[in-house]
């Protein structure tokens, strides 16, 4: 079989199945925070009445009969169209400004052509959501509310304020430019802020963010979970050349975990501090979670930090908006960080808004970035760790009992994706103390957590840029830089099952906890590693329709787990989407004895063959605890790409080994590189056998069209 392939499929599923691949029918609903919509019951210019014309804003929502692909996307941009945020199901806002409506309604695939409404632009939770500092409940004492009003992209930012001023019981503190629209900061009584829907250039009016804080990790926990064992340390591995973003409560410079005994300032050839870009001081909060990812007393005990070696990029923690996010994240990343460790968020609501937008905005457009974040510490899951591309982070008990939860809220997000993803120990965790020169101190929650899964995550980039990827050993020919889905799917893929609690996976525990070594191929290991990296920009990542494939082999019967992990940095959603995954992928293997396994479907705490695609994760896991001999089929599929091309990150692990083959799919036996009787027949032994690796067309089972496509196959010849 070919090892690596990407083939296009939309036309063929049209023809099969009279069907467009996607998240959801395509039935005409809008999935927004204020509510689902019926699109037929509004003004539509695709079917205006007989007696009546529809008169369309400059902003309308252009929905389609399934997902977009190339060929729809150039024509909708031929009719003069131009496409903003993506709105599920199959939706889009767009500007009609220079648009050519004729050109648009005229196009079969376009089911709905309506008016932005007013109604859909105000936050519900304006009103409703909690306050609980002292600032934001002297406003409410005074009937005022702390909001974020997001403008249209191409909206004038001079007109839009001179409008707000114009309403009574507005007051605008601050306006910034997020990406291509502008975000202004306001306070309000609450009939005031309602009056911003009747702006045309406002897009979306949600409360103000508001921060919380959550409060050295064992380091063989997350390397071996036995005692004593450092097998990522003994192969070379402390985090040299890594550097890690933390976002926090100031740390103390002065502590000797962070100290250079050369004298050096904080910089290039500071021991410790690449960047600290505020001014010094001493917090006890930030000063651990530094500790736990990186800190490096010189003492050889579980005081160090899980990345001992790596160094660090700091700064304060930023303001709760989209813009001071994304800025404090390209800063940090412009300094050198690609792994941004967060032990704080806001536990006022659990609503998808312009923070965590910002994560999501940032990951998609900066591949090469890894973003933790601290789970809360009350009952349910919050934000902004219900971003897409974070990586959440709960955590479980110290030895010996790390197989027990301690602290995290408990997931799902509002719209159903798993969150927490993973764990680790954040109980009573001894760290750098902020009150001493050298001392410790033990603090404990997922504030403690987060910054132990950075230092695996540093460890885990230095095993790609070091070049220990595939051999095992350094190889600096080998050296790459990994992007931010694979040190996450390395590091999801290492998780183990946490037995103190029930059902695995879940929206408790995730994916488990953190075991390192499981993921990391060293030289003399008999686990191994199978890694591919596609970049957004890449020419192999995927569009709508697309298919990547792959097979490799189990050449042992049942002697190791088989375990793969798929992840991809998804697009920000829209500002009022209430179902947030914008780009769907689909992980699918076919495996001897048990069939085709679709990404996310477990009973039983492993893979089973059936059940449905899941539509809203950009993490998908297939697991068989013992694993058959044979070939397998590895299978991404690109089901509905609405912001693309989508890159993506998979990890395979176990007794696992990529297939070797001849010159075609009918290469099959020996002499490799020519096809002759003897390809036939062992094509003929693994159907009569009811081997899956006989299903030429992929649709999980054997019949006569897989003997056909087989001979179709073979009759080509070799390349």
């Amino acid at each position: 079989m070919v090892p690596n392939r990407l083939y296009r499929q939309a036309a063929l599923l049209a023809a099969v199945c009279g069907c467009a691949a996607g998240f959801a029918s395509a039935a005409p609903t809008l999935k927004l925070d204020t509510g689902e919509v019926d699109l037929a019951t509004l003004p539509d210019a695709k079917h205006p009445g007989l007696d009546q014309a529809v008169v369309l804003p400059r902003r309308v929502v252009i929905q389609l009969d399934g997902p977009i692909d190339q060929d729809k996307r150039a024509a909708i941009e031929a009719a003069g169209v131009v496409l903003g945020d993506y709105l599920p199901d199959f939706a889009y806002i767009a500007d009609m400004k220079r648009a050519r409506l004729g050109a648009l309604t005229a196009l079969d695939f376009v089911a709905h052509v309506v008016p932005y409404q007013n109604e859909w632009k105000i936050d519900p939770e304006l009103v409703t959501r909690e306050v609980f500092s002292s600032d934001r409940k002297d406003l409410a004492e005074r009937g005022l509310i702390a909001s974020h009003a997001y403008l249209f992209p191409g909206s004038s930012i001079t007109d839009t304020t001179n409008k707000i001023n114009a309403i009574p019981g507005l007051d605008i503190k601050l306006t910034e430019l997020e990406g291509d629209r502008y975000l202004i900061q306001l306070t309000g009584s609450q009939a005031a802020l309602k009056q911003l829907a009747s702006l045309e250039a406002v897009q979306w009016v949600e409360p103000a963010p508001e921060l919380t804080l959550r409060n050295s990790t064992n380091r063989w926990i997350v390397q071996s979970n036995v005692n004593g064992q450092f097998p990522v340390y003994d192969a070379g591995i402390h985090g040299e050349g890594q550097l890690i973003g933390i976002m926090d409560g100031k740390v103390r410079v002065t502590h000797c975990s962070f100290t250079d005994p050369e004298g050096d300032p904080i910089g290039a050839n500071h021991r410790k501090i690449q960047a600290y870009f505020t001014s010094t001081g001493s917090d006890f909060h930030g000063t651990h979670v530094a500790g736990t990812a990186l800190g490096d007393n010189g003492v050889n005990n579980d005081t160090r930090g899980v990345a001992y070696m790596a160094r660090m990029v700091f700064d304060d923690v930023p303001a709760f908006s989209f813009s001071s996010m994304n800025s404090r994240l390209n800063q940090n990343y412009g300094a050198g960080a690609a792994i941004h460790t967060n032990s704080w968020g806001n536990d006022g609501t659990t609503a998808y808004d312009g923070l965590a937008r910002a994560i999501d905005f940032f990951s998609f457009n900066n591949d090469d970035n890894l973003v933790l974040f601290a789970v809360t510490n009350t009952n349910n899951l919050r934000n902004p760790e219900n971003a897409k591309n974070c990586l959440a982070v709960g955590a479980s008990q110290d030895t010996p009992s790390q197989g027990s939860f301690c602290s995290g809220g408990q997931g799902p997000t509002a719209d159903g994706r798993r969150k927490p993803e993973i764990y680790a120990p954040g109980c009573s965790t001894l760290s750098a103390s902020s009150s001493t020169t050298c001392g410790t101190t033990s603090l404990t929650g997922t504030s403690m957590a987060s910054p132990a899964v950075a230092g695996a995550a540093a460890l885990a980039r230095q095993y790609y840029t070091d070049g220990y990827y595939p051999t095992g050993a350094p190889v600096a020919e080998d050296g790459f830089v990994p992007s931010g889905p694979l040190v996450k799917a390395t590091l999801l893929n290492s998780a183990v099952d946490m037995t103190g609690i029930s059902g695995f996976p879940s929206n408790r525990e995730g994916w488990g906890r953190v075991l390192l070594d499981n993921a990391l191929f060293f030289d003399g290991d008999s686990r191994m590693n199978l890694v591919w990296d596609v970049r957004n920009a890449a020419p192999e990542a995927l569009s709508t329709g697309d298919v990547w494939e792959t097979t490799i082999v189990v050449p042992n019967n049942f002697s190791d787990s088989f375990k793969a992990t798929l992840v991809w940095h998804d697009a920000p959603a829209a500002t009022n989407a209430s179902f947030t995954p914008v780009n769907n992928l689909d992980l699918e293997v076919v495996a001897p004895l048990v069939g085709t396994i679709k990404g996310n479907v477990f009973s039983g705490g492993q893979s089973a063959a059936g059940g449905s695609a899941d539509t809203l994760n950009n993490v998908e896991m297939v697991l068989l605890s013992s694993a058959p001999a044979g070939e397998y089929t590895i299978r991404v599929k690109g089901t509905a790409v609405n912001d693309g091309p989508q890159g993506y990150a998979l990890v395979i692990t176990g007794d696992v080994a990529e297939a070797t083959l001849g010159c075609s799919e009918a290469d099959l036996a020996e002499p490799f590189d020519t096809l002759d009787i003897f390809d036939v027949f062992a094509y003929l032994d693994l159907f009569n056998a009811g081997d899956l690796g006989a299903d030429i067309t992929g649709d999980g089972t054997l019949d006569i069209f897989d003997v056909f496509g087989f001979l179709d196959i073979f009759n080509a010849g070799c390349p």
